[in-house]
């Protein structure tokens, strides 16, 4: 099988030689500090520019990539030069008008911009324009180029961050969730002023590469580690409608694509309404929150959704070869069944794993999976 062919199967639940592999996309990088160990462990010289500023995870190497025979390749669009926008104390409004800093290890918020507003200072906020936020030079010809190759499966990597993300950045998340039950009004209204970006945001993108890509990543994080952030009923009156909608202005423009969500967390709750607001691929999968067992996820939801990530970050990865391996064979047995799952990590590959470890993931994945697959057939 191609890449391509084995990516496509997987997600459409069919028998594959063996898992296909992922690095790169939205939560499933690698910080860059990260980034920089691997690039070293593996022996890979001369550096890359950054595709983006203002975030820890701003490398995209396709050089690591073919080392460890990853079979999926992305197109982006590059932030634009007018943002961040940097400030004298440090901080940076990126271009949704939050301030934010840089910790070293994270991006932390320093303000949020409507924190104070009312319902109708929403109509006279400066809402970002695709144009001003993404540069696209290139995009066509690269997706045009790979999908001619026909070689890996080519997504679109996620523009900017979740619906309800925003909402929580723009209002703060503690009055973002008191709006949602003292003044639902204002809560649905902010949602669709984001909604309208995000739709103009992917139409703009998709104008360029929409005939030749297979999958569009997108995300919104719904879940802490313990439970969702909101509940379900929460979810399904404010998220879920706008998130339809944004799906299907998606397949509008590229009706041939699979969508991508990356939620972390405990969101076993609302899977299923993923799957009927029209999620095909699910991120990160961290099956170390609550209620997230693989063997459950897998017999609920395991043939109308692919799952994708999976790899624990937190103790398996930081801990030794023969954890990782243990992880991945786990998973592979579980998740792998029937099709339905692409391997890589649960979330972004941090500072403290091993750059080993990262090799060694993909290294066992690839030579355990592929006999699992023969013996299964």
């Amino acid at each position: 099988m191609t890449s391509k062919e084995r990516v496509l199967c997987a997600v459409n639940h069919k028998p594959v030689d063996r898992i296909p592999l992922d690095l790169g996309g939205t939560a499933c990088s690698m910080v860059d500090k990260a980034y920089f160990k691997v690039k070293d462990f593996l022996g890979i010289e001369g550096e890359i520019e950054p595709y983006r500023k203002g975030s820890n995870v701003c490398y995209y190497d396709e050089r690591i990539l073919d080392r460890f025979d990853i079979d999926i390749r992305r197109v982006f669009a590059k932030q634009s030069e007018e943002y961040p926008k940097y400030h004298d104390d440090g901080t940076f409004s990126n271009e949704w008008g939050l301030v934010q800093r840089d910790t070293g290890l994270y991006v932390e918020t320093v303000k949020n911009p409507l924190e104070d507003a009312e319902l109708e200072d929403l109509d006279t906020y400066p809402w970002p324009q695709p144009e001003e936020m993404l540069d696209v030079t290139g995009m066509k010809e690269r997706a045009k180029k790979l999908h001619e190759e026909n070689e890996y499966a080519i997504s679109l990597r996620m523009p900017c961050n979740g619906i309800f993300e925003i909402a929580c950045w723009l209002r703060g998340m503690e009055n973002f969730m008191v709006d949602t039950i003292t003044d639902p009004e204002f809560a649905h209204a902010l949602i669709e002023k984001i909604l309208k970006v995000q739709i103009e945001m992917y139409g703009y993108l998709l104008d360029q590469v929409g005939e030749y890509i297979d999958i569009v990543e997108s995300g919104d994080d719904y879940g802490s580690q313990q439970s969702l952030l909101i509940s379900p009923d929460a979810y399904r009156e404010f998220i879920f409608p706008a998130r339809k909608k944004l799906n299907k202005a998606i397949r509008q423009k590229a009706p041939q694509a699979k969508i991508y969500l990356h939620s972390c967390g405990a969101i076993a709750d609302i899977i299923e309404d993923l799957i009927d607001c029209g999620v095909d691929i699910l991120n990160p999968v961290q099956t170390s929150a609550v209620g997230m067992d693989p063997v459950t996820l897998k017999d609920k939801f395991g043939d109308r959704i692919c799952f994708h990530g999976a790899v624990d970050t937190q103790k398996a990865m930081t801990g030794s070869i023969e954890q990782v391996e243990d992880e991945v064979k786990r998973l592979i047995d579980i998740l792998g069944r029937d099709g339905g799952f692409i391997l890589s990590s649960c979330n972004h590959i941090q500072s403290d794993i091993p750059p080993e470890n990262v090799a060694r993931m993909f290294e066992f994945a690839a030579e355990y999976s592929s006999y699992y697959s023969r013996d299964r057939a």
